[in-house]
């Protein structure tokens, strides 16, 4: 989420979240399958395709909420 966009999970303006509404918004996010969360890194980035890399440490990954 960027400084200006509004929370698709809580609505509210994402310059206004606290480091752990945050949190709980960006696994909202991954969980409902607009944002990829790298286990490896702990990158959080928005979803792109079925198959994706990581932009931090480049390790692939696939999207899956099971």
């Amino acid at each position: 989420m960027s400084f200006d966009e509004i929370c698709p999970i809580c609505n509210k303006p994402s310059d206004q979240h606290n480091s752990d509404q945050r949190s709980k918004c960006n696994i909202e996010l991954v969980k409902n399958g607009l944002m990829r969360y790298c286990g490896l890194c702990g990158l959080t980035k928005p979803a792109q395709g079925l198959i994706d890399r990581c932009g931090k440490c480049r390790e692939k990954y696939s999207f899956s909420n099971s």
